[in-house]
């Protein structure tokens, strides 16, 4: 109530949700390289060639390869060599690299390299071998260990050490370099870069640690990240990625789990000032199905991704429904996974996921709360106007319901409040991120909504 006895309400953009948007920047977690990742860099011999196809030492893979054409004059410290500053670009820092490599001669005086710079001034060898026909295995190499901390550019390189002036004969000096691997280093919740603890991979809860120490560091002392398992092998926003954006990848590979950050927590009711952030959370979802809202099953899904060569892959994933093989019907559905996430396992995993949310029919209602209610995760009586949106119903305020139809993994289904009247609740199932940027009208109770009244809960008729 203002001066004149003017009433105000108060519309506040759900701000632990919008603050995940506050930051758009490109983010790259592991990426798989291709040839056309990389660019001539460094190379001091004209007729030198940086390029890529098929990997000239017969492994069928897409392959980097730098050579010294057939004819060609080379002396000592004579190079060629391919870069890739992708992550520096980025704004970065190489964590760890890994490749497999080939050669198409023996000699003991050409070496292949690995060479870790900051934006191609000081360096360090991460790898080094003499070219042989025999090539080398896939092997890592990562920061503190094989590079000072803060090199952001990888240059492959193939060079001459010693022995002076040569003639290159029968097109045999090349070396090629397959399953290239990059991962930038990450940040922890609190905001602090960790410097160990790398694989080629990585998991969605590191991803959302780093989410949260990177771009949310306000909330990392809070934050409650759930362990997941699932080796994540490309994962990078080359051009602009986000929280939400990156979060949507997450959830499509590991859909039992919700991501989100809750709005914020009045200081009591009635004030109006500046209140704490609730904890950003990536926690196993909770599930509760209502009879009613329906969406349609499917029992085959094809997953398009894109290789590190840009060439557009498929994989196809069935599943059996009950309720389609009633009825002898197929339902495909389609999954695009893009350049973001994109590799044969991750295009698995997001197929499996989601024919496993789609093998029994969505349900979904109404429900319309006329008196304080429990909260779940503060122990206290809430009105209805205080009820968040976005949040999972187990965890917010609304008591649960036995589904029709609960999944063999999850006895019950889960439940979102997406959007919030007075008293009103819109209940649904999709596994989308909380839907907290939508305007979050708080108003004073309804003097008909009186302690004591009813919770009703109306449904929608089956479709």
């Amino acid at each position: 109530m203002g001066r004149g006895g003017r009433r105000a309400d108060l519309g506040p953009l759900a701000v632990g949700e919008a603050h995940t948007r506050d930051r758009t920047v490109p983010l790259i977690y592991v990426q798989r390289l291709g040839s056309s990742d990389f660019r001539r860099a460094a190379v001091n011999v004209t007729g030198a060639t940086v390029g890529g196809g098929d990997d000239p030492g017969g492994s069928g893979k897409d392959a980097l390869v730098v050579q010294f054409p057939d004819g060609l004059h080379i002396s000592n410290t004579s190079r060629v060599s391919a870069r890739y500053d992708g992550i520096a670009l980025a704004g970065q820092k190489i964590a760890l690299i890994g490749y497999a490599w080939d050669g198409g001669s023996n000699d003991a005086n050409m070496n292949v390299d690995a060479i870790l710079s900051t934006g191609g001034g000081a360096n360090d060898t991460a790898r080094t071998a003499t070219i042989s026909t025999n090539g080398g295995p896939y092997a890592t190499r990562v920061v503190g260990t094989n590079w000072a901390n803060g090199r952001d550019t990888l240059d492959l390189r193939y060079w001459r050490t010693a022995g002076g002036l040569y003639t290159v004969p029968s097109d045999l000096a090349w070396a090629s370099f397959t399953d290239i691997a990059v991962v930038a280093m990450r940040f922890d919740a609190t905001g602090s870069e960790r410097t160990t603890g790398y694989a080629d991979t990585v998991l969605a809860s590191e991803v959302v640690a780093d989410l949260i120490g990177r771009l949310l560091t306000d909330d990392g002392a809070t934050a409650t990240i759930a362990a997941t398992t699932h080796a994540i092998d490309q994962l990078a926003y080359r051009t602009l990625g986000s929280s939400p954006r990156c979060w949507r990848s997450l959830l499509a590979l590991e859909s039992r789990y919700v991501a989100g950050m809750g709005a914020p927590t009045p200081a009591g009711t009635g004030s109006v000032g500046a209140a704490p952030s609730s904890p950003v959370r990536m926690r196993r979802r909770r599930r509760l199905r209502l009879p009613g809202q329906r969406r349609p099953e499917s029992n085959m899904v094809t997953v398009r991704w894109r290789d590190s060569a840009r060439r557009n892959r498929f994989v196809f994933r069935s599943s059996v429904v009950p309720e389609l093989v009633a009825a002898g019907l197929n339902r495909q559905a389609s999954i695009d996974l893009g350049s973001d996430v994109g590799s044969s396992a991750d295009a698995i995993r997001a197929g499996d996921q989601f024919l496993a949310e789609h093998q029994y029919a969505l349900n979904g209602g109404r429900l319309r709360v006329a008196r304080p209610i429990l909260d779940m995760e503060t122990g206290r009586m809430v009105m209805p106007w205080e009820i968040r949106p976005g949040l999972s119903s187990g965890a917010a305020s609304c008591p649960s319901t036995r589904s029709t139809r609960p999944t063999s993994a999850s006895r019950s289904s889960h439940q979102r409040v997406p959007g919030v009247g007075r008293r009103s609740l819109e209940l649904d199932s999709y596994a989308t991120p909380p839907r907290g940027c939508c305007p979050l009208i708080r108003r004073m109770p309804n003097p008909s909504c009186r302690p004591g009244g009813p919770v009703s809960l109306s449904l929608p008729e089956p479709r």
